[in-house]
């Protein structure tokens, strides 16, 4: 597209990032993003339902920024490195891929782009503290999927590189917890705010949602597709302790188990059986310094896959990784398909999940959590089901036997599963 034939439309196209959108980029926002490319305010909290369009949306809004205003600097910051080069990857596809925009390119790197007119924008992970985002003044800070984002690191470290260029800050993410500063930020008059429901975007059908409500359940449902912040009153795992103990990082891709060689390190298993209702499920942590365990690996079988499949998985994570430990659900598939895993893993047990064992397993998962000695990837399937998961003291029926009796039990919500928890805890 030649610039010249714009000539005269350039103060608009300063002006209104919509047409700007539509004009250049030929991006044509539906209502709700239109109405938060030409907000102008300098606190913007954006929280939106998932796949409503909210990454590319605010994408738009970041070119349309760095092309209209010379020698500002804007940071796509996220947890991780890997969530903020999703919007990243977005922005650098708009622009290298155009005529005109990519030659207005000085230098491009894998997260950053230099504009000839001075601009830069940049992706960065937050981490833990913040420790990667100090030194830098920003003039727009894009912060995805804010809700996940050290409260600390936003108060202590993002806001302050605004204060000197008077800058925009704009946090976007679906709802998690309500003792956050994204949360508070949504609810303060002071800020400007955008509450948009899967509903409203015309290209996710209404049965395509009446589906995901019977799949997912409707505690799931209204968080990921209502943008609601929800959470049960019994939940054993509440959203801000989850949240403490999130990294931004890759699980293990299951190719890798089929490379030559092991994968170096020391290793816990996890196994929880399923067949016709519930999901066989694998997690391996791997043991690092000061006691700490991180989940780098997660597998999920379809429903109805046959017991040999699973286990037969399991010894390839056998043979690939040095697995110290393991505890195999023994209530699904018995004492001796057990015994069978023994086999090639001696060093693999199973476990009988009575309500003492399924108590003992909450609570030792619960006080590590707290303790800050295990590690979640920003798995959202995973942490819901984490988050889900309901306890109340005393048998759940009256048809369960006498000696369960004065435990807790544990439970999730009709049309949800805990598959991945079990296999975890």
């Amino acid at each position: 597209m030649d610039l010249k034939r714009f000539e005269g439309l350039r103060d608009k196209l300063r002006k209104d990032p919509v047409f700007f959108a539509e004009a250049v980029l030929g991006f044509h926002p539906f209502p709700y993003q239109a109405k938060l490319l030409r907000c102008n305010s300098k606190r913007v909290v954006a929280c939106w339902a998932r796949q409503t369009g909210k990454t590319t949306a605010i994408a738009v809004k970041v070119i349309h920024f760095a092309f209209t205003n010379a020698n500002k600097t804007t940071l796509i910051v996220s947890r991780g490195l890997r969530q903020s080069m999703i919007m990243f990857n977005i922005i650098e596809r708009f622009i290298l891929t155009h005529p005109f925009l990519a030659r207005s390119v000085l230098k491009s790197t894998r997260t950053m782009i230099e504009l000839k007119n001075g601009s830069k924008i940049i992706a960065l992970p937050c981490g833990p503290d913040g420790a990667t985002l100090r030194g830098y003044t920003a003039d727009l800070v894009v912060m995805d999927e804010a809700a996940f984002m050290p409260e600390d690191v936003i108060a202590s470290v993002i806001f302050p590189m605004l204060a000197t260029t008077n800058g925009t800050a704009i946090m976007l993410s679906t709802p998690w917890g309500r003792n956050h500063i994204f949360y508070r930020s949504f609810k303060n008059p002071d800020y400007w705010s955008q509450h948009v429901r899967a509903e409203d975007c015309p290209l996710i059908s209404k049965e395509f949602l009446e589906e995901q409500r019977r799949t997912i359940g409707d505690l799931r449902f209204k968080m990921e597709y209502e943008a609601e912040f929800v959470e049960e009153e019994n939940s054993f795992f509440s959203q801000d302790l989850i949240r403490e103990c999130v990294e931004d990082y890759d699980l293990i891709n299951e190719s890798q188990l089929w490379v030559e060689g092991k994968i170096a390190g020391d290793y816990y298993l996890g196994a929880d059986f399923g067949k016709k209702v519930d999901y066989s499920v694998i997690a391996l942590l791997k043991r690092e310094e000061e006691g700490k365990l991180r989940l780098v690996f997660l597998k999920q079988f379809a429903l109805g896959t046959p017991y040999s499949e699973v286990i037969a998985y399991i010894k390839r994570l056998d043979e690939k990784f040095d697995i110290l430990k393991g505890f195999v659900d023994q209530s699904a598939i018995g004492e001796s398909l057990v015994e069978e895993i023994k086999e090639f893993a001696p060093q693999i047990d199973g476990l009988t999940f009575t309500a003492r064992v399924k108590q003992d397993l909450m609570v030792l998962l619960h006080a590590r959590m707290e303790q800050k000695r295990l590690i979640l990837p920003m798995e959202r399937s995973l942490l819901t089901q984490i988050n889900e998961q309901q306890y109340r003291f005393g048998r759940a029926k009256p048809t369960e036997i006498a000696e369960e009796k004065g435990y807790m039990t544990f439970y999730h919500p009709p049309g949800s599963h805990d598959d991945q928890l079990w296999a975890l805890a």
